[in-house]
């Protein structure tokens, strides 16, 4: 078997999430057990397919996108140009797509995980 050092997401809270010990209050995205942020994104309304250019140029074969506290799809049209390019993407609230990233890392895969942290307002 092929090992790879993925960590997991250790914790969530009210707006926030545990990575690599460090609490992330914003939108962030873990790529390659790496994380990158700002991820300028509270919202899944306006997407278009350049939001998805980090997917697209490292050939992820999945994205977990947690749309935050509701489960909330982006347009039918980027989903489809994601499938045409070999991406798939799951979409569920942010809550399930931590847990869904925990249990797909664990079987040492490695998804890419776009993670919407909805503001406090």
């Amino acid at each position: 078997m092929n090992e790879i050092n993925n960590s997991l997401i250790e914790a969530r809270g009210p707006n926030k999430i545990k990575f690599k010990g460090k609490w992330f209050t914003s939108s962030f995205i873990i790529l390659n057990n790496e994380v990158i942020e700002p991820w300028e994104h509270s919202e899944v309304i306006g997407f278009d397919i350049d939001d998805f250019s980090l997917a697209l140029k490292n050939q992820s074969e999945l994205v977990l996108l947690g749309t935050g506290d509701l489960q909330i799809f982006p347009k039918n049209s980027i989903l489809t140009q994601l499938l045409k390019e070999g991406i798939g993407v799951e979409v569920m609230d942010t809550v399930s797509a931590c847990r869904t990233f925990n249990v797909l890392t664990s079987e040492y895969r490695s998804p890419m995980a776009m993670l919407i942290i909805e503001a406090n307002l």
